[in-house]
């Protein structure tokens, strides 16, 4: 009997040291969820409990904050990069619109411009007008492309016929810059499943790319190679290339490498956003390697069709 009765009373000290065990891990988690809701997401619940379900129950709150507290750091980002993007806007637009102002200003008011002064001064606000419209252009179509507003029409294309004609559109560009494009293609033909305007589009993006800073080292190609059940485009130049702090930011939205290309030869900043985003799309991806002046290559693959 005196057995029973300590068996009884261990077994209610143990249920009491249960409870109590319970009361401070449930104080401890809403502790710790006031000071997550101040905004300090860098905390965890760290439960010292043989309740699995109360262990459990931790694991996934943790699991919970990571959630938020990788959503948080995504929209901050998010909103970083939506204010830069609108300053860069704003002063890409400015800086041809002013200028455009300035020139249609002079030939207004300024009676002492000569004939050949108000050519030249019609012939710069003709380009710069464009130079507008090309901008609007691409902020356009990299808006429609990020909002899914954009209908893929997928078809078999060799890629041994089509490159060769869309580098063919850039010869008087090849004959100005004294380059011999180098062009690597196989013998047979090299199917892809492709949207044959975003592939026209990528490829002009890229060889426009070259032809803008590459052409200081006199070649500029283009090769297809097989992986699998990809096809790998690369175009490559030896101009002076990309330094190694600019790689990483080299497809982000207005990125154009300030700090290492001339700025006279600098286009919207948006070609290669546009252009990673229509290959990755159409289910590729692309990649950029550079050793300034020497080896420049931008590589893009597609599935095989």
């Amino acid at each position: 009997m005196l057995f029973i009765s300590l068996a009884l009373l261990c077994f209610i000290l143990f249920l009491l040291h249960r409870h109590f065990q319970l009361i401070r891990e449930i104080k401890k988690i809403s502790k710790i969820t006031r000071e997550i809701q101040t905004g300090n997401l860098n905390l965890r619940y760290r439960l010292r409990t043989s309740h699995k379900n109360m262990e459990d129950m931790g694991g996934e709150l943790n699991r919970l904050i990571d959630y938020f507290q990788n959503g948080f750091e995504r929209i901050t980002f998010l909103e970083e990069e939506r204010k830069r993007m609108i300053a860069n806007i704003s002063h890409d637009l400015r800086t041809p619109l002013t200028s455009l102002l300035g020139y249609m200003e002079a030939l207004k008011h300024d009676s002492t411009l000569t004939v050949r002064e108000r050519e030249d001064f019609f012939r710069i606000t003709t380009e710069k007008g464009n130079a507008l419209l090309v901008l609007l252009q691409d902020f356009f179509e990299l808006a429609k492309l990020e909002a899914d507003d954009f209908e893929l029409k997928l078809e078999k294309i060799n890629l041994v016929k089509i490159v060769p004609e869309i580098i063919l559109s850039f010869y008087p560009d090849f004959v100005k810059a004294e380059i011999t494009p180098t062009i690597k293609l196989p013998e047979t033909p090299l199917y892809v499943q492709v949207d044959k305007v975003c592939l026209r589009r990528i490829l002009n993006n890229l060889l426009s790319n070259s032809l803008r800073y590459g052409t200081d080292g006199k070649e500029i190609g283009i090769a297809l190679r097989e992986e699998e059940s990809l096809v790998w485009v690369d175009v490559w130049d030896r101009g002076k290339g990309i330094p190694a702090q600019d790689i990483p930011h080299i497809f982000d939205r207005l990125y154009t490498g300030e700090a290492s290309r001339n700025s006279s030869l600098q286009g919207t900043g948006l070609g290669l956003t546009i252009t990673k985003n229509l290959v990755e799309k159409q289910g590729g991806r692309i990649t950029v390697t550079s050793t300034p002046n020497k080896k420049t290559i931008f590589s893009f693959c597609l599935t095989k069709g």
